[in-house]
C-alpha cells in the first residue's frame, strides 16, 4: 500500500521543504511500512543500490551515478555527482569548485550512512538547491562495500577489504594505507593476517584504484576533499606519513577550527569534536594515506573526518548518561559541518571574490600555531 507525501512537506528527513523530483520518488516507491529517510533504514549494500537507483530515476537533471568499477567480489563502487547546472550563467558554471567526498575504507556502515544522509539533503532539501548551484558534489558512498557486507553479515568489525592472499590463508588490505604517497616510508608489514596489512604494493586494490581515477579526474576544479571514517570524532589534516608542515597550515587549521565550532554547536553534548594532524592523533606515522594522497595532488583542504564515538561510547556510558538519540544528533552535527565546509568553498568562488573589500576580509587569517 502506498502512502503520498504532500510536496513541500515541512518536517521530513530535516528538510524544511522538499524538491517535487524527491517526494515523487518516494510516493511512487515507499510502501505504507517503510522508512522515509536513509538514515532509518538498516544500512547496507542493498539499501545503498536501492536508494541510488531511485535518484538517479527520478532526479536525472540533478544526480548522476556511476559504477564503473567493482570490487574484488564483483560489487559495483558508485560514484554519485549532485549538481545543478547554472543555465544563466555558463562561465561560472565552469568555474565550479568541487568537493570530493569518501566514505568507508575501513567497511564502516554507519560512515555510509552518513554519506548517504549528505546526498539526502543535497537532493531532497530545496532550501540547500544553493549547495549544488554554487558547488558540485562528488560522493563516494561506499567504497568497500565487501568488507561492509562482511562485517554486518557476521557481526564483528571488519575494517579491510576481501581480497585473499595469494596463498588463500588470509584475505583483505588496510585501503587507508594502500594509496601511493609514500607508501614505502613506513617500516613494512609483511604479514598478510595483520589488520595493518597495506598490500603488495601502492593501489594494488580494486577499491582505491577506484578512489584515485576518480581523484584524478576532478583533482583541477577539487577544493577539498573529505575521507570518512569511523570512531574518534574528529577531523585531521595532513600529513600521517611524517612530521612535515603543510604549506597552507593557516588556512587548513583556520577551515577546520570553523567547521569543528559548527559542529561542537549541534553535537558536543558529550564529547567534544576536536581537529588536530593525522600524525598527532594516531600516535604513531602511517603510510600510503588516501588524505595524504589528495594533498600532494594539489587538493588544498584535504582531511580525516572521523565520526561516532564507537568504543569510548561504552566507556564513557560507565561514568555518565549518553542522551537518548545520540546518534541522530551527531549525524545532523557532522552534516553541519560540512553545510560550513560548503559556506567557505562557495565564498572562494563568490562573483566578487576580486574586489578589494571582499579579498580584505578573507585574508583576515588569525596565526593558529
Amino acid at each position: 500500500m502506498k502512502i503520498t507525501i504532500p510536496v513541500f512537506d515541512a518536517s521530513l528527513c530535516g528538510c524544511k521543504s522538499m524538491r517535487r523530483c524527491y517526494v515523487d520518488m518516494l510516493n511512487t516507491l515507499r510502501d505504507k511500512d517503510e522508512e522515509t529517510c536513509i538514515e532509518e533504514v538498516a544500512p547496507g549494500m542493498n539499501t545503498l543500490m536501492v536508494y541510488l537507483k531511485a535518484l538517479k530515476q527520478f532526479c536525472p537533471d540533478l544526480v548522476k551515478v556511476h559504477s564503473n568499477h567493482k570490487t574484488y567480489e564483483g560489487r559495483p563502487l558508485f560514484e554519485v555527482v549532485i549538481n545543478q547546472v547554472n543555465n544563466k550563467s555558463l562561465d561560472e558554471e565552469k568555474k565550479k569548485p568541487i568537493i570530493f567526498i569518501d566514505s568507508g575504507q575501513h567497511a564502516d556502515p554507519k560512515g555510509t550512512i552518513l554519506a548517504l544522509v549528505v546526498i539526502q539533503q543535497l537532493t531532497a532539501c530545496n532550501e540547500n538547491s544553493e549547495m549544488s548551484l554554487r558547488v558540485k558534489w562528488v560522493i563516494l558512498p561506499s567504497v568497500n562495500p565487501d568488507g561492509m557486507e562482511y562485517g554486518i553479515y557476521n557481526r564483528l568489525s571488519w575494517k579491510k577489504n576481501m581480497r585473499p592472499s595469494d596463498d588463500g590463508l588470509a584475505f583483505g588490505v588496510d585501503l587507508t594505507r594502500n594509496f601511493g604517497f609514500q607508501w614505502s616510508a613506513c617500516p613494512k608489514i609483511k604479514s598478510q593476517f595483520s589488520v595493518y596489512y597495506p598490500g603488495s604494493g601502492p593501489f594494488s586494490e580494486n577499491e582505491t584504484v577506484f578512489i584515485r581515477d576518480a581523484l584524478l579526474t576532478y583533482k583541477d576544479k577539487t577544493r577539498a576533499y573529505i575521507s570518512i571514517r569511523m570512531n574518534g570524532h574528529s577531523l585531521l589534516h595532513p600529513f600521517a606519513y611524517a612530521d612535515v608542515k603543510i604549506p597552507n597550515k593557516l588556512q587548513v587549521l583556520k577551515l577546520a577550527n570553523e567547521i569543528t565550532n559548527r559542529i561542537n554547536q549541534r553535537a558536543g553534548v558529550v564529547q567534544i569534536f576536536v581537529n588536530e594532524s593525522m600524525l598527532s592523533m594516531n600516535g604513531k606515522v602511517r603510510c600510503g594515506s588516501s588524505v595524504d594522497y589528495a594533498y600532494d595532488l594539489g587538493i588544498p583542504f584535504c582531511f580525516e573526518m572521523r565520526v561516532f564515538l564507537g568504543r569510548s561510547t561504552a566507556v564513557m556510558a560507565q561514568f555518565q548518561a549518553v542522551p537518548r538519540g545520540y546518534n541522530r544528533q551527531l549525524l545532523t552535527g557532522y552534516v553541519s559541518g560540512l553545510k560550513k565546509l560548503y559556506d567557505v568553498i562557495a565564498a572562494e568562488n563568490h562573483p566578487d571574490r576580486d574586489t578589494k573589500n571582499y579579498l580584505m576580509k578573507k585574508l583576515q587569517v588569525t596565526d593558529l600555531r
